[in-house]
């Protein structure tokens, strides 16, 4: 249960820069008096939502709850108990200020302003503007009561009164969960729809590289192929070349060359010689032909001697014509020959060029066709096709992931929908509301019989209400008089008190009544709310703001009055 202790306030509304201050826990009950404007409600109403909601009970922009004189300094303080703990809520405006203060430690201030707010209505008050508007405070002028709030607002009320908003707050927080799921699978799609699309690309890439491999390799058994057959020719025509060409065979035969030159020049010298003879001869002939007389020894030369000389010399010459003439035949002969070995030796060389030339080309035909099954062979599984295999295998991976994730999200969203079943308002709510459903109007029939107003008053669990008359049909709430909808109203909102009491969830020691007497209640109703009123305040602090002041003073334990001095609210404390 909630205390209220105390609640300060200045430069709020029509009160100045002095601080006032007020006792909620002093009395049982007390009046609350003071002309049109002096403050009442400023003091009482406004104050004690502004410091716990952060807005007035009365339909008032927040810039204008600052003093208009001073403009400046409103702060609103409220004290109040929860068990064991003491709680200070320090509100204002220009500047602005949010402070709660737990034992007298200020609670961690890191959270933004909003969040504050949600921690000091959900985890110190457990109730809302709306559920301390309903079972707090009974008012005249903006106040909506419960019957006329819409289906959704009612609940709202119900829920926080039941302490099972909880449930509400679980059911949005797994909304946002499914949202959230529902998001990351449609995420997650996109990623598969994409990785899918890599997938397909990648392996298309593969499949064209498996496929330029195979048609590399084909080209280069081909390829080998025509290496062969080139390595085959040249083999032939090596077989084909004379097979004793040997670089000592052709040495052989230009060593005989040799020696056939050398011979050659022997002939010609002797050929040369001979000339050289025969010339000398005919000129021995030419002399005794010409000559009768020795020039040398001046002796006569006979005919004889003449003819026996030239007979001599032309034999000789014969015999030189003859040798020469057989020389010559064999120099013919032998140049013949040599002409024969050159040619030969010129074939033999350009045979044995063809055929290191073919050997050479056999070489390195062979090497390529070595290199090549080499790179056939590397090709086959590695290189290339086995990384960009490696990278399929680890998009396919990521696949698997991504699908795994999905599944998961999927079977969260089942789950989550499941509880969401059980949390929405057909749920364990409306289970739990059933239960208190008939407490409820047992409270608001006991209340309205206290009052003198016999009807039978009954809510559903959609909180549509069916109000029985004694010989009437079934009525509403807007069927009633303004007088018996205040008898309502206050039934209403005695029986959330005591609905609250017994769960122990939004109740508290306040209850506040603006101007209800001041508005359609007769003095039959006037008598009986006086009666309600006195057994409330046995544990309840109540507080009756009423113009009636003249009515009601021999009614309650305490008077308050406000009055208004120089345009300022003040306090006077009877």
């Amino acid at each position: 249960m909630i205390i209220f202790e105390k609640v300060r306030f200045k430069n709020f509304g029509s009160f100045g820069n002095t601080m006032t201050e007020i006792e909620l826990n002093k009395n049982k009950s007390t009046l609350i008096c003071g002309t049109n404007g002096s403050g009442k409600s400023f003091a009482f109403l406004d104050s004690i939502t502004f410091a716990l909601f952060g807005k007035p009970f009365r339909k008032i922009n927040i810039p204008q709850l600052v003093n208009s004189i001073n403009e400046k300094g409103c702060l609103v303080e409220i004290e109040f108990s929860r068990g064991l703990d003491k709680f200070l809520v320090r509100r204002g405006i220009s500047p602005r200020i949010l402070e709660i203060y737990k034992n007298g430690d200020l609670l961690n201030q890191d959270a933004k302003s909003l969040d504050y707010q949600v921690i000091l209505e959900q985890q110190i008050l457990k109730m809302n503007y709306k559920t301390f508007t309903q079972v707090v405070i009974l008012g005249s002028s903006a106040f909506i009561p419960f019957m006329q709030l819409s289906t959704a607002d009612r609940r709202n009320v119900i829920e926080n009164i039941l302490d099972i908003d909880i449930f509400s707050t679980m059911n949005t927080v797994l909304k946002g969960k499914i949202l959230s799921l529902k998001e990351s699978i449609r995420d997650i799609n996109t990623k598969l729809e994409i990785e899918r699309n890599k997938i397909n690309v990648q392996t298309t890439y593969i499949n064209t590289l498996e496929k330029k491999n195979s048609e590399d390799n084909q080209d280069k058994e081909s390829l080998i192929t025509e290496h062969e057959a080139k390595i085959h020719n040249l083999q032939v025509l090596i077989l084909n070349i004379n097979p004793d060409i040997s670089q000592d065979h052709i040495q052989t035969a230009i060593d005989n060359i040799k020696t056939q030159n050398n011979i050659l020049k022997q002939h010609n010298k002797n050929i040369s010689a001979r000339e050289t003879n025969k010339q000398q001869i005919q000129k021995e002939i030419k002399f005794f032909k010409d000559n009768q007389v020795c020039p040398t020894c001046s002796q006569g030369i006979s005919d004889k001697l003449k003819k026996d000389k030239i007979i001599s010399h032309n034999t000789q010459i014969t015999d030189l014509d003859i040798g020469i003439e057989e020389i010559q035949r064999w120099v013919s002969i032998m140049e013949n020959e040599l002409n024969a070995y050159e040619i030969a030796l010129t074939q033999s060389r350009q045979e044995l060029v063809e055929v290191n030339a073919a050997k050479k080309e056999i070489e390195a035909f062979t090497g390529d066709i070595l290199r090549i099954r080499k790179s056939i062979s590397k090709s086959s599984l590695t290189g290339d096709i086995s990384a960009e295999k490696d990278k399929l295998n680890q998009m396919a991976g990521g696949l698997e992931v991504l699908i795994s994730e999905r599944t998961g999200h999927a079977e969260d969203i089942l789950y989550h929908e499941l509880a969401n079943d059980l949390l929405r308002d057909g749920g364990v709510k409306t289970k739990i509301i059933k239960y208190y459903l008939p407490h409820m109007n047992k409270y608001i029939n006991k209340y309205l019989s206290a009052m003198d107003f016999f009807v039978q008053f009954n809510m559903d669990e959609e909180f549509n209400e069916k109000i029985k008359s004694r010989y009437r049909d079934d009525f509403t709430y807007m069927n009633f008089s303004e007088g018996e909808k205040m008898r309502i109203d206050l039934a209403l909102l005695l029986a959330w008190r005591e609905i609250a009491r017994l769960k122990n969830s939004v109740s508290c020691n306040l209850l506040i009544l603006d101007e209800v007497f001041d508005s359609s209640l007769d003095s039959v109703g006037m008598d009986e709310l006086m009666k309600l009123l006195k057994v409330v305040s046995d544990t309840t602090n109540v507080y009756v703001i009423s113009h009636k002041s003249d009515q009601l003073v021999d009614k309650f334990s305490t008077i308050v009055s406000f009055d208004k001095k120089n345009n300022f609210s003040r306090m006077i404390n009877s």
